[in-house]
């Protein structure tokens, strides 16, 4: 007896998740089917414009002082190394900021390189450039490996290049 208890308390809990799960909204559609499309629509996202125009009412274009470039990190630097994407400047709702963009390029680090994690809206603390690698990597694989004063900010760093292309300093941009 208990085994059809079982079986009929089960066979009612089913079938009400069925009929739970059969609602939804109403379909309008005069053919039944889904009016959904997965197509994207040609429009920048909300508040936003990947090609640096203002989408919205940002003002002009943040441009960079000679010899300084942003870049989004596109994998953990490995010591001595790291692949990054340009990043260029992209209007939101709330201001200008930096998304890579393209190809990811291949940067050597200088023999001596200066180090700058960020440590909120606005300080940042010199460290070690091992730190920053370190850093960088638990950001993008890790975040709860990040210690305070530090967080993860949108993987974008401000760098300058020596003159053979290597990095000489690299500085994480905060953002909230």
């Amino acid at each position: 007896m208990k085994s059809a208890q079982r079986f009929i308390s089960s066979f009612a809990v089913v079938a009400m998740l069925g009929a739970v799960a059969a609602c939804g909204p109403e379909d309008t559609s005069a053919d039944g089917g889904s009016t959904a499309s997965a197509q994207p629509s040609g429009k920048p996202p909300a508040g936003g414009s990947s090609s640096g125009e203002p989408a919205n009412d940002c003002g002009e274009s943040p441009t960079l002082p000679a010899g300084r470039k942003m870049v989004e990190i596109a994998a953990p630097p490995s010591k001595g190394s790291m692949s990054a994407k340009d990043a260029r400047p992209t209007c939101t709702p709330n201001d200008w900021i930096y998304q890579g963009q393209g190809e990811a390029k291949y940067y050597l680090f200088a023999q001596e390189v200066k180090a700058e994690l960020s440590a909120g809206p606005g300080p940042t603390k010199t460290v070690p450039v091992g730190e920053l690698w370190t850093h960088a990597g638990d950001c993008m694989t890790n975040q709860a490996a990040v210690k305070s004063p530090y967080s993860c900010s949108g993987n974008i760093y401000d760098i300058t290049l020596d003159g053979e292309g290597n990095v000489k300093t690299i500085k994480e941009v905060w953002h909230p």
